[in-house]
């Protein structure tokens, strides 16, 4: 289960991407058998058509969330 706000920062990220390869994050935790996704974050990486490559900026930035 995904919630709205999850689902549109998700949604606002992967068209800002436009024809490149955009990278996030989910939060949330489990219940039972059901993930519950209450947050997502964009990461600041490089894409190309065929790759992402992550830098320690990224790593830095997801320990920081």
């Amino acid at each position: 289960k995904i919630s709205a706000v999850a689902l549109i920062k998700m949604a606002m990220h992967a068209r800002s991407g436009g024809d490149i390869e955009v990278m996030g994050n989910l939060q949330g935790h489990v219940i039972g058998d059901t993930f519950y996704i209450m947050d997502s974050y964009n990461l600041p990486t490089e894409a190309s058509e065929t790759r992402v490559s992550s830098t320690d900026e990224t790593t830095e930035y997801m320990v920081a969330h």
